[in-house]
Order: C-alpha cells, then sequence, then structure tokens
C-alpha cells in the first residue's frame, strides 16, 4: 500500500493532486493499492470525481505540523510502505518525524531545506541545477530529478502531433482554480485584437475555478469561445490545437510531450522559475508575468499571441524542442524507482 498526501482547493488549485494521480494510475498498473491523505472536503471531493480511494484528515492544508499526531497514529495502525508528499507546507519537523514510521519520498520544487526522506523527486526543467546531493540529509538519499520524471498521464505518451500552416484553434489554460480571472482577462483582450479575435479558443477550466459562471457567459456571447471542464482526454484536446496559452505549471510539461507551441506566462511565484527557465532555453516565446505587469499583462499576451500565429517555422521549432524535453514517462520511472526500493529490502 502507499499512501499520498496531497491538497487541493481555490486556493492552491489542483495541480498537486493532479500529477499524484499520474504517479497513483502508475502504482495501480503494477498492482499497488495507492490511497490519498487530504486535509479537507475540497480535495475529497476532486478525487471522488476521480475514483481514487482518500481519507479526510480534518487538517489546515497549511498547517501541516497540526496534523503529525494523527497522521502517525495512521500509519501505526494501517502501516503503508511508502508516504509520498506533495505540499509546500511541510516543514523539516514533520518529515523528520514521519521517517521512523515509513518511507518518504517528497514531490519538490524550490529545495527550501534540506528534506529528511528517502527519495527526493524534482521533475521541473531546473531540477538538475539544484544542489540536492551537497545538502542531502543523509548518505541513504535518492534523488530523481529533471523533465525525464514529468508525472504524466498515460494519454500523454507517444503523442503524435502536426504543426500547421495556419493558426485556427488555441489552447487556454490557466490552472486548476484561476482565482485572478486570467482565462478572462486574456480572452477580452484577444477576442478585440484585430489579428488573432476571428480564431477558435478552446478554454480549459479547473474544477476549482471560482470564475466558472463569468467565462460561461463569455462563451454564450462569442461563438468562437468553448469552454471546457473535467476533461478526460486533454492531450486529444491539445492535439487539435495550433498555439496554446498556459500558465506555468505542471501542464507546461504536457504541452511540451504533444508539442503545442506555447506562450507561458505566470501569476504565483512558483510559477515563474519554471517559465523563466523555458523561456530563457529557448522553449517556448514569453507570454508575460501578471503580477509584475498587472495592466499591460493581457495586451502583452495578445500581442504575442499574433506574433506566433504569424511564423509556421517559429511554432515548427518550438514544437520539435519541447516534443524532445519531455516523453511522458515520468510517472512510470517514479513508480518503479519506489517499488524497486521497498521490494529489494
Amino acid at each position: 500500500m502507499i499512501w499520498i498526501r496531497a491538497d487541493a482547493n481555490r486556493e492552491i488549485g489542483s495541480g498537486h493532486v493532479m500529477r499524484c494521480l499520474s504517479i497513483a494510475a502508475a502504482l495501480k498498473l503494477r498492482g499497488e493499492e495507492v490511497c490519498f491523505l487530504v486535509a479537507d472536503e475540497s480535495a475529497g471531493v476532486f478525487l471522488e470525481q476521480q475514483g481514487v480511494d482518500y481519507k479526510i484528515l480534518g487538517t489546515a492544508y497549511d498547517r501541516m505540523e497540526e496534523e503529525l499526531e494523527l497522521v502517525t497514529g495512521l500509519l501505526v495502525k494501517e502501516k503503508p510502505d511508502w508516504l509520498l508528499i506533495d505540499s509546500y507546507f511541510v516543514t523539516q519537523q514533520y518529515l523528520m518525524q514521519l521517517r521512523p514510521y515509513v518511507k518518504t519520498a517528497y514531490l519538490d520544487e524550490f529545495l527550501a531545506f534540506s528534506y529528511s526522506v528517502d527519495v527526493v523527486i524534482n521533475y521541473n526543467i531546473y531540477g538538475v541545477s539544484l544542489p540536492y546531493r551537497e545538502q542531502a540529509a543523509h548518505g541513504q538519499q535518492v534523488f530523481l530529478l529533471g523533465t525525464e520524471y514529468a508525472p504524466l498521464r498515460e494519454q500523454f505518451k507517444d503523442v503524435d502531433y502536426t504543426v500547421r500552416k495556419n493558426v485556427r484553434n488555441v489552447l487556454v489554460t490557466t490552472g486548476g482554480s484561476d482565482k485572478y480571472n486570467l482565462a478572462g482577462l486574456i480572452l477580452e483582450e484577444v477576442l478585440g485584437h484585430p489579428g488573432v479575435g476571428k480564431l477558435q479558443y478552446h478554454v480549459v477550466s479547473g474544477a476549482l475555478n471560482a470564475n466558472y459562471h463569468a467565462l460561461e457567459e463569455l462563451a454564450q456571447v462569442h461563438e468562437n469561445v468553448r469552454l471546457y471542464q473535467n476533461i478526460s482526454d486533454m492531450a486529444g484536446l491539445m492535439k487539435q490545437c495550433d498555439i496554446a496559452i498556459a500558465a506555468g505549471g505542471s501542464t507546461m510539461y504536457e504541452l511540451s510531450a504533444v508539442g503545442v507551441p506555447t506562450l507561458c506566462f505566470a501569476f504565483v511565484d512558483n510559477q515563474e522559475q519554471i517559465v523563466d527557465t523555458f523561456y530563457q532555453k529557448g522553449y517556448v516565446p514569453y507570454g508575460g508575468n501578471y503580477i509584475k505587469e498587472k495592466e499591460s499583462f493581457a495586451a502583452n499576451v495578445a500581442a504575442s499571441l499574433e506574433e506566433l500565429a504569424g511564423s509556421e517555422e517559429m511554432r515548427r521549432q518550438f514544437s520539435e524542442k519541447m516534443r524532445r524535453l519531455v516523453d511522458g514517462q515520468g510517472a512510470d520511472r517514479i513508480a518503479e524507482a519506489l517499488l524497486q526500493m521497498y521490494r529489494s529490502e
């Protein structure tokens, strides 16, 4: 049995749970039982829709040390083989107190401190450049670093994508909660832009998006806007689109696996390093940073979209580079690494 500690809500979105679901699916294919531990009903409702086993702790997602007594009690009682943790709110004390009870893995992004776990995973494009080994908590730690470990769903393996001569369809995806309603701001700008206003816009809204009804109203007024929620075949939708406008997060690795030329933007701190690294390494054109640009953000996105739509060669180059970055096998690699560690004991 493998447990996964992750949360989803309107404050943090659904990215943590989504990437862990990909790892859970890979583990299940290998005959493992998987159960999520979640702080509250927000994540429980989301996992219920996915048909995944879970336990609600009834705790605060952003005060994780307060749940230690409850979690350790569950670990003593049910004895899972592994606990995979994916949260920005873990502390050094939290991880240290769990280690005597279970093998632990931590899905990281920042290297905030030395993690007292058995396995550290950072699949981000900058993951290999962080000094994990120099700051290792102990000599037996395993590090799974870089985009080869990007935990994508099965549908993102071996996708056949074509860069078309003319741009007709644009994907807009802004994350699971989109608290600033950036999808709405972007749509209002591009729909009124003479160069790109007539394109077809396919807008993916997360299940936790409080602005969903505002997007519905836009879609009712503009026949070239189509709204999606709880979409099962995301890879298929990406494959239909000629360009994506996307927030810097796990979706960037999905778009890379498919090869969709992407305007990548940031609106929270943890996205900046992803966006900057993708841009600096030449994988994407820059879509902007809402926090820094505010009033000019949407107009900058529209201008960048017009430029990318006008160059087939530019789109082809970006697509080829992105596809070389991510192969869609990351969840399998993580699952195999975890299973190999405890089966070899």
